[in-house]
């Protein structure tokens, strides 16, 4: 509402210029000849700013990036001052309104096309500055948004991975195990703990290498497979040169959790699971496959998917817009793939060691 109250009265304010102004060309005028000049103006200025912000809009420069952007203007506004003098002499002249007879003949720098040089960076001075306002706005509210979606994503992960119900499990193995295993409670004592301390160090970030979210998932299914035992078989197969891409924190364990959840927990003989990911040019792909018994024919990725498919498709386009895609399949006789792919973005070098991935046990 304000950008409109701000226009009309630029506009109005030129209108008024341009009727006191008109005798600068043509001798004293009357009130009416005034009037036919200014509002031959005012056309003139209607026709042609549309076109100015569409070339704005196509100036291949950032639109966050202030100076550059006015830096390409400062010709373009020799050219309009001076295109602004025809458009208005043929406004003019269908008007009936009194017209300078060198109008088409005089330098853009010349005083006569002056001050339709200052009209036009009044103007895109004024559409620079709102669109620059609108863009801070925007990315306030993109990083706002972001900062939701990671801490419900962190909410989620724990919720779903580190709930009462999954630590009761895991303790209690290992307390099977302490007498007549204590090396294996050892180890999966070991395993938990690195479990929540990799979940900890990075519940803050956003993005992560992946061969550190390789490293959360190797301690996740590691523990996922004492609960399953033999009916969990875990398949890792990993592009080196994508272990440094960046990925969404915790982007893998939704899928994860889906994929046990109905690939395997519904079902008493062994099931597989495979994590794929590979570059493909700049596109980092990931995938997630379980050979259960796949979805229902009728299932609806809009209406069927949970919080966690919802979260990771929501972050995905949140962080990547339309660079990014999130597709369910389910082939007949091999249960469900979820495929993800995203701008490939590699991490800086690691100011402090990874843990490598070890093949899921």
């Amino acid at each position: 509402m304000k950008h409109r109250l701000a226009a009309f009265a630029f506009g109005v304010l030129v209108i008024l210029v341009y009727s006191t102004g008109a005798d600068l060309h043509a001798g004293p005028l009357d009130w009416r000849a005034s009037a036919l000049a200014a509002l031959a103006a005012g056309l003139a200025w209607l026709l042609i700013v549309p076109l100015v912000i569409a070339a704005d809009r196509r100036i291949p420069i950032a639109r966050d990036v202030l100076y550059p952007r006015l830096l390409l203007h400062v010709p373009l506004s020799l050219v309009v001052s001076w295109a602004f003098a025809y458009v208005d002499y043929g406004i003019s002249r269908l008007l009936h309104a009194p017209v300078t007879a060198d109008l088409l003949t005089t330098s853009p720098l010349s005083a006569v096309h002056r001050f339709n040089w200052l009209v036009y960076w009044a103007i895109i001075g004024w559409y620079v500055a709102s669109d620059y306002q609108d863009q801070i706005r925007d990315r306030k509210v993109r990083t706002a948004e972001l900062e939701r979606l990671l801490a419900q994503s962190r909410l989620e992960t724990l919720r779903t991975q580190l709930h009462p119900h999954f630590l009761f499990n895991a303790l209690n193995a290992i307390s099977a195990n302490v007498e007549s295993a204590p090396r294996t409670a050892r180890w999966m004592l070991e395993q938990l703990g690195d479990l929540l301390r990799l979940a900890l160090d990075h519940s803050d970030d956003q993005v992560i290498p992946l061969q550190r979210e390789l490293a959360f998932v190797d301690r996740y299914m590691k523990l996922q497979k004492v609960r399953y035992e033999d009916r969990l078989d875990v398949i890792l197969d990993v592009d080196p040169l994508a272990l440094q891409a960046l990925v969404p924190t915790f982007i893998l364990q939704p899928l994860l959790e889906n994929a046990i959840r109905h690939g395997i927990a519904t079902r008493s003989t062994p099931g597989q699971i495979e994590i794929q990911a590979w570059c493909e040019e700049e596109v980092l792909h990931l995938a997630v496959r379980d050979d259960g018994p796949g979805l229902a024919a009728n299932w609806d990725l809009e209406k069927g998917a949970g919080v966690g498919l919802s979260n990771t498709r929501e972050r995905l386009r949140r962080l990547y817009g339309d660079a990014q895609s999130f597709r369910i399949q389910s082939p007949v006789g091999a249960g469900v793939q979820v495929d993800l792919r995203f701008p490939l973005r590699r991490a800086e070098p690691a100011t402090r060691p990874a843990s490598a991935p070890a093949r899921p046990a």
